[in-house]
């Protein structure tokens, strides 16, 4: 009976950690997913089944066949990249195998029954028109407080002195009984699609949904000319700053920050013909004004470049800067294959203003590693490498965690161990308390895990480096990947007989180059995991350890390799050995002391802990709750 018990538990315990983490799967093999034709070929498809077909920015535009409204005009915007598609009234929006399937269907007048399939198939977002009346009901629009009241609901959020008619072309609604202020998040056709809500008391700023919503917080100046240009902010703050200086027509408020920039946005931004990117004066905000300058089109987008005389907005305006002179100082992003110094001046002199933030992000839990590595950067390659059995996946689990946990978009393939498994490591690290003694506090655990920008792809085993690169590009389009864990390069090496592909080691240069070259145009750091060549137990992994040729170190920008010298001596010690650092050229070691409770390297449990284990199970959970 107890045995029959302890499989139910385990098995309930798997379920419960499959359906959480089925959001997170990433499968190139599904088709919603990707687009396999090129933009020439996508144009001409299009054009040989529409009458209309314009060229935007982003998207091509043309008539909706879904909802079919001739007297509204209804438009349907199709992302050029990834073949996604939304209508402007219907609101239908899925994957381009829908459209093209609806497409030819409609063109041939057959299979009616099919068109009505493929219409309720298309993935219709939740309506929130009736949800945003539900939650104004209890507010009060902005528009209809007293000079008073509107005053003091400017010092309660610490706002700049914006007119009141200026805040309500917001159509911002406030509950004086919480102290929260609620934004609408703005769609196509003027349409509520989400919302971002503000509040003091406890200070938190949240949008709803959390993820791949269609709209933004527009501020129009009421009696402006429409020019075709916006300013382009992250927050609320900055947005509200420009509009207290009466410095833009047109001011968009992005719905995430900087965390990400969803595609389901970019057919709203269709309009403008000019973006000026005003962000913060770091080097995320940077790194990230150029990223989300590709998904917008780099032909028009300026950027507000961060220097110390022109910082964010919010910054701007209380040192009562110019916005004036700020603005006409925007800088076109693009620019042809040949530059020259006077181009690179401005980012120079930011690296050299900000280099502590320019060394990466710092990890938190592999603190030494600050010292040698200085941070975690975009575009750079790493290497891990380490004998059979060390815990090379073990480590790089809570390496990538480290990280995700501070705000990095991170991308796993893991091909050798089911994302299960890793999912259920990453879990325990993070939480640092057996699951199997906690599944009381299950359900807690996972929604603190569910909210980290971790996915994964549902790969396991051998697997074309084609299809696997086109999941990896398309997942940093739409997710804005900054992090992608390779585990590992051997299960992309297949077997064929194919003669082109015989030499393991020239397959092998093959895949280096592919991610490394990844790595550099789409600004992404990519850590792959490689086994070593087999070695005697007695000798320490150099360089030269690592399987294949000498591309691979070649091409790293770090190499890491884990030696475990426990079976060499009875007091030998596992460690990290950081053998390749081209930022700072810093190379030493890292001690590895495992702690199975937790699954983590990064700290043993001391002795008063391990014996109330119990303390530190209870403080867990209240740090999730």
């Amino acid at each position: 009976m107890l045995f029959k018990l302890m499989l139910q538990i385990c098995a309930q315990k798997t379920q419960h950690i499959k359906c959480f983490i089925s959001k997170r799967y990433f499968h190139i093999n599904n088709e919603e997913f990707i687009l396999n034709r090129s933009l020439s070929h996508l144009k001409y498809f299009l054009k040989q089944q529409c009458l209309n077909v314009v060229e935007g920015h982003t998207c091509f535009i043309i008539d909706c066949p879904i909802c079919n409204n001739i007297k509204t005009k209804s438009k349907v915007y199709v992302n050029k990249n990834t073949g996604f598609f939304i209508c402007d009234k219907c609101k239908s929006m899925g994957s381009w195998n829908i459209l093209e399937k609806f497409l030819l269907l409609k063109k041939s007048n057959e299979n009616f029954k099919k068109l009505d399939i493929l219409k309720t198939s298309c993935n219709l977002k939740e309506n929130f028109i009736e949800k945003w009346k539900c939650i104004i009901s209890d507010c009060q629009s902005i528009r209809d407080l007293s000079t008073e009241e509107y005053n003091i609901f400017l010092n309660n959020f610490s706002f700049p002195q914006v007119l009141q008619k200026d805040m309500s072309q917001l159509n911002c609604f406030y509950n004086k009984a919480i102290n929260v202020i609620y934004f609408p998040l703005i769609g196509l056709n003027a349409s509520i699609v989400g919302y971002k809500l503000l509040s003091t008391k406890p200070q938190k700023e949240e949008t709803i949904p959390a993820s791949e919503v269609s709209g933004c917080i527009e501020y129009r100046r009421y009696y402006s000319k429409n020019d075709g240009t916006a300013i382009i902010v992250s927050t609320i703050d900055d947005l509200l700053a420009i509009m207290s200086k009466q410095s833009s027509n047109v001011i968009i408020c992005l719905p995430y920050n900087l965390r990400s920039l969803p595609q389901q946005l970019l057919p709203y931004m269709e309009s403008f013909k000019k973006l000026i990117l005003w962000f913060g004066n770091d080097e995320v905000s940077w790194y990230t004004a150029k990223h989300f300058a590709k998904k917008l089109n780099e032909k028009r987008c300026y950027l507000i470049r961060p220097t110390d005389s022109q910082p964010r907005p919010k910054l701007a305006a209380e040192m009562n800067y110019n916005f004036n002179n700020i603005i006409k100082n925007a800088q076109p992003l693009w620019h042809k294959s040949i530059i020259t110094f006077q181009d690179l001046k401005e980012e120079i002199l930011i690296n050299l203003q900000n280099s502590d933030k320019v060394e990466g992000v710092k990890w938190k839990r592999y603190t030494h590693l600050n010292r040698i590595l200085k941070g975690h950067r975009r575009g750079e390659f790493t290497i891990l490498t380490g004998p059979t059995g060390c815990g090379k996946t073990t480590f790089m689990s809570e390496y990538s965690l480290d990280l995700a946990i501070q705000g990095i978009n991170t991308l796993w393939g893991s091909f050798e161990i089911r994302n299960v498994r890793l999912i259920k490591t990453m879990l325990q690290q993070m939480v640092g308390v057996p699951l199997d003694e906690n599944l009381e506090n299950f359900n807690t655990y996972a929604n603190a895990f569910e909210k980290l920008p971790i996915y994964f792809m549902t790969f396991h085993g051998q697997q074309n480096i084609k299809v696997v690169m086109d999941a990896v590009e398309h997942a940093t389009y739409v997710h804005d990947i900054a992090h992608v864990v390779i585990d590992n390069v051997q299960f992309m090496m297949g077997m064929t007989n194919d003669s082109k592909y015989i030499d393991r080691f020239w397959k092998q240069d093959d895949i280096i180059a592919k991610f490394r070259n990844f790595a550099t145009v789409y600004n992404c750091h990519v850590t792959m995991i490689i086994h070593p060549r087999k070695e005697r137990n007695d000798e320490e992994l150099t360089t030269s350890s690592i399987f294949g040729s000498a591309k691979a170190s070649q091409e790293a920008d770090n190499i890491l390799i884990i030696q475990d010298n426990r079976f060499k001596n009875i007091r030998g010690k596992k460690y990290l050995q950081v053998v390749k650092n081209r930022y700072s050229g810093d190379l030493g070691i890292v001690v590895l002391d495992f702690d199975k409770s937790s699954l983590s390297y990064a700290s043993k449990l001391k002795t008063k802990e391990k014996k109330n284990l119990k303390v530190k199970q209870t403080l867990s959970k209240n740090k999730f709750e």
